[in-house]
């Protein structure tokens, strides 16, 4: 289903003047001006998993089976599409999208007849209590428990099949942007006053003539870990809090959370057991919320362009402490050699899609740059690719685990900043 196109032309005219015919020609050429408007639809599937499936996050836990479920996790897709651009936005309750998982399902959707050239930005909301078993590299086997197809083959099904379903939704909407500054809800757990990023990111898509909107993105910079190696249970995390307060409080919306620049931002714990998940959550929700019940749509959906590329990375640089590294040709062994990028523009609303936990000095760069050009940015993190953390050089050469977990050398974060840069200014407009 396409959003209508609206075609003006100027016409060939026939004159008729005393008892004479003359053929006029209104205008040297046909001048075509398209209204095109940008079509959504949004759709949601809830995993289905085996009872036994180990949880994803902690290697403390060893890969040990959950012990049943304390909140639903899923899938959460929007479907966006303007003439013959289309774009994906998809939320998933999961610590990481890998490789395999974004291409498996990219090839799913155009075999199912989607166009080739479609722009996915397919992302975990980096719950450490969602589902393990799907991860294939060694390194993901130590923090997912060991692989199982089955269990691959569920959260493939389930992503495409929600996929799908938002593109059948397809309806011409409108757009409203909003940025709330919280306090006290994250700390930076690398360095004790160190920089943070405490803005809350909404952007709400409405159907024609409706003032409640159909879908609800919240962008947060919290590690999504008020949930410890204790918990055995399938959860979203906060972020599972946040969309469900938010579609309970706004019936007939679906709302997508979207983890940020997380590398170094931790959340603030109070209470215990799932306490602290709630908490966050439900302040968050009401923040948005109340927002949303006080404004409407502002923006026309006018315009929406989309881009993806493979981005080369430095050589791997694994290391085990701040002095000692393995042989590059095991690292290469271990870690990726490229990395998915993405960028979605939808009016004046710019999404990057971010394969790692980035740090926030570097998110924070990268959102000045998209408001340098006018931009509302939000920087969707854990998405299409999984690469580890991407720290700034300062952090790189401090020796903390972040940096450790930095696989690719002291510039690749600075360099996925740069390209992504790159990628907004060479997008046609």
């Amino acid at each position: 289903m396409h959003p209508p196109i609206n075609h003006r032309c100027g016409r060939w005219l026939l004159v008729g003047c005393a008892g004479a015919a003359m053929l006029l020609i209104t205008s040297s050429a046909c001048v075509a001006a398209a209204e095109v408007e940008v079509g959504a639809g949004v759709a949601q599937e809830t995993f289905e998993l085996p009872r036994w499936v180990p949880l994803a996050g902690y290697s403390r836990r060893r890969g040990a089976p959950s012990r049943g479920v304390h909140d639903p996790v899923g899938v959460r897709a929007l479907f966006l599409e303007e003439d013959r651009t289309a774009a994906i936005l998809a939320s998933c309750d999961l610590l990481i999208i890998d490789e395999y998982l974004f291409h498996a399902v990219r090839r799913r959707l155009i075999d199912a007849g989607l166009p080739s050239d479609l722009t996915l930005i397919l992302a975990g909301t980096h719950t450490h209590s969602g589902p393990g078993a799907y991860g294939t590299r060694f390194a993901e086997k130590i923090s997912m428990g060991h692989y199982d197809p089955t269990v691959a083959e569920s959260l493939l099904s389930s992503m495409t099949r929600a996929i799908l379903r938002a593109h059948q939704q397809l309806a011409p909407i409108r757009v409203a942007y909003h940025s709330i500054e919280t306090s006290g809800l994250i700390v930076n757990r690398v360095e004790p006053g160190g920089v943070t990023d405490s803005q809350v990111s909404v952007v709400a898509l409405y159907a024609q003539a409706m003032t409640t909107p159909m879908a609800v993105i919240v962008n947060f910079a919290a590690h999504p870990t008020t949930l410890g190696a204790w918990n055995h249970q399938l959860s979203a995390d906060y972020p599972g809090v946040v969309v469900g307060e938010i579609e309970r409080q706004l019936p007939g919306t679906t709302a997508l959370f979207f983890s940020g620049a997380v590398g170094d931002q931790a959340p603030v714990k109070t209470g215990t057991d799932y306490e602290p998940a709630t908490r966050l959550g439900q302040s968050l929700a009401r923040d948005v919320t109340k927002v949303l019940k006080e404004e409407r749509p502002t923006m026309p959906a006018d315009r929406l362009r989309a881009a993806w590329q493979q981005m080369q990375l430095p050589p791997a640089q694994v290391r085990l402490n701040p002095r000692v590294r393995l042989p590059r040709w095991i690292g290469r062994r271990l870690v990726d050699d490229d990395a998915t990028l993405a960028l979605v523009q939808l009016g004046d609303v710019v999404f990057f899609g971010v394969p790692c936990d980035l740090d926030a000095e570097l998110g924070i760069a990268l959102k000045q740059t998209a408001r340098s050009r006018g931009l509302h940015p939000i920087l969707i993190g854990f998405a299409n690719d999984y690469i580890g953390y991407c720290v700034s050089e300062t952090r790189y050469a401090s020796g903390a685990y972040e940096a450790l977990m930095a696989f690719n050398g002291p510039t690749t974060g600075t360099r996925v900043i740069e390209q992504l840069t790159a990628m907004l200014d060479s997008t046609p407009q």
